[in-house]
């Protein structure tokens, strides 16, 4: 019996309009390697936007229409590292 191995990514974010593209293509990158080695089945990429000032929360927006592992959750200000950590475990 293959049990199934599902990865969760699970990062907060505030103000990361200058490396989120990069980030999530370096992530993205190794959990295909992950995935063609058969390390994991699945991968999800959970980008928390902790009230961010800058284009943080319109970056996530449009990776989630153009990486199928990306999602994304907005909180409506900012709560701190732990909070949107927390957040986005629940």
């Amino acid at each position: 019996m293959r049990y199934m191995h599902n990865l969760t990514i699970v990062a907060p974010c505030y103000n990361e309009e200058e490396v989120l593209r990069e980030t999530t293509k370096q992530l993205s990158a190794l959990v295909d390697r992950m995935i063609a080695a058969k390390k994991i089945d699945s991968c999800d990429i959970v980008y928390i936007d902790d009230g961010s000032r800058d284009a943080t929360w319109s970056i996530i927006e449009e990776l989630q229409t153009s990486n199928k592992y990306v999602h994304g959750i907005k909180l409506a200000h900012n709560v701190g590292h732990q909070n949107a950590l927390w957040a986005g475990l629940e």
